[in-house]
């Protein structure tokens, strides 16, 4: 999987596998395949063969389930792209210890940081500030443990700081007693053990160093493991069919799985839709260009999703007027259509007007995230005006059926919708839509590895 040669190996191999529902899509009769209406087989053929076919994030089958979201676009006319991008997974740590001479009972609450490197360290423990470049100028922490105030820079910048001063480890005193998941952002090339303590047990800990002079102390992590892995996002074009506005609109969802999980079909759901609406679409006369995106790694905290972001040029991403990302959508009874904005503008943006003018009921946040991925924000932090059109799940409902057991009514009644809003914006008569943004933060990039973030 990291190599072309790969690629195209698994490219053939899943080809061979799905050859025979897309020789059943391609070989159909036109009439079918140019109708203005959802088919409730396609859908569930399509939920079926995802749901076999996908898995975690990068694995084979996480590839092969996109590899036939790929394909299925081929057949419909989409020039595609593979994506692929790199990203970390973290284990955590299965030890973390600080031992305070002559101060055997005191108990400590230890935070953990996400990419934080093994290792042991014995010394002295020295005050230094915040940890900056200007602190360690004014203090020795050379094979001793530096304390440090949380604030002003980025945990990752503190741990930096302190492997570049000679520090043998870092303490990281909070601001509060009760921690929040914290991150050094990546892996980083120059680093210390490190752990956080709370904001009472540093004050305690300062205030024994002011009475009784140097403590010496001794600090372990053990047993955390950081990976590089790989995944894969996949993007089908349909150019401009027509004099081009230099517009996009885009349709998103995810392939990736984790299979046992009561929301593990909802990738299958939302993929499906997304490919019967491209289906629908690409038979539309349109001057505006249409991308659709299934995104990898979406389990892994959205891998693909801000990768892709990252991958767009800004001008790409400003040409986007509206992007639609479909999830939860599988059989609810009694739950309607909702679309939630992404982030910012709320019923105002254009995918959430357009998709309440065809049905849909707005609602401007969602109480009940639970197994639904964060790409619609993501997507609306780089400035992309974002809809989600989900089906949350009411209070004590089933979770969505198995395949077998599939009720393809929903599915049909949401890609009717994206297909009927969709057709609004891309149709040679009707008006260029102005440009939009939603809000406004960096694209593609997290907002928890740094110390404001929390």
């Amino acid at each position: 999987m990291q190599n072309v040669r790969g690629y195209v190996w698994r490219n053939a191999i899943v080809s061979g596998l799905l050859c025979l529902p897309l020789l059943f899509v391609t070989q159909t009769d036109a009439n079918a395949i140019q109708t203005a209406a959802g088919d409730g087989e396609l859908l569930a053929g399509h939920v079926e063969k995802l749901s076999a076919l996908s898995g975690p994030p990068a694995t084979e089958t996480e590839f092969a389930a996109g590899v036939y979201i790929e394909n299925t676009l081929r057949s419909y006319g989409y020039e595609t792209e593979l994506l692929p991008f790199t990203y970390y997974t973290y284990r955590k740590p299965e030890v973390q210890s600080l031992n305070i001479e002559g101060w055997p009972d005191q108990q400590w609450s230890l935070q953990g940081f996400t990419y934080a490197p093994n290792g042991k360290a014995e010394g002295a423990i020295v005050a230094c500030g915040l940890g900056t470049a200007q602190d360690y100028q004014r203090v020795d922490v050379r094979g001793k443990i530096a304390l440090v105030e949380r604030g002003g820079i980025t945990y990752g910048e503190k741990v930096r700081q302190a492997a570049a001063a000679g520090a043998a480890a870092l303490l990281i005193q909070n601001d509060r007693d009760v921690f929040v998941p914290a991150t050094l952002g990546a892996p980083l090339d120059m680093a210390i053990p490190v752990v956080g303590i709370s904001k009472s047990q540093g004050e305690q800990l300062r205030k024994r160093m002011r009475s009784n002079g140097e403590q010496k102390a001794s600090l372990r992590v053990e047993g955390a493991l950081t990976l590089r892995q790989t995944s894969y996002s996949f993007l089908g074009k349909k150019p401009a069919t027509t004099s081009n506005r230099n517009q996009a609109v885009l349709l998103g969802a995810r392939h990736d799985m984790v299979k046992g999980t009561p929301e593990a079909y909802d990738a299958g759901y939302g993929a499906a839709v997304m490919l019967e609406a491209a289906r629908l679409l690409a038979e539309h006369p349109h001057d505006t260009d249409i991308y659709v995106v299934s995104f990898g790694a979406s389990t892994a905290q959205d891998q693909g999703a801000r990768a892709f972001v990252d991958y767009l040029e800004p001008k790409d991403r400003q040409r986007i007027i509206a992007a639609f990302v479909l999830d939860g959508l599988g059989s609810r009874k009694g739950n309607d259509l909702l679309v939630t904005p992404g982030e910012g503008s709320g019923s105002k943006l254009l995918p959430i007007r357009v998709a309440q003018e065809n049905g849909a009921q707005y609602t401007p946040s969602l109480e009940q995230r639970t197994g639904l991925s964060q790409t619609d924000k993501i997507l609306a932090h780089s400035g992309i005006p974002t809809a989600l059109l989900t089906r949350t799940a009411a209070s004590g409902a089933t979770p969505p059926a198995a395949p077998r057991t599939i009720d393809t009514e929903p599915l049909v009644k949401a890609a009717n919708l994206l297909v009927q809003a969709v057709g609004e914006m891309i149709d040679p008569k009707t008006p260029a839509y102005p440009v939009e943004t939603s809000a406004a933060q960096p694209a593609g990039k997290s907002t928890d590895d740094g110390e404001e973030s929390q």
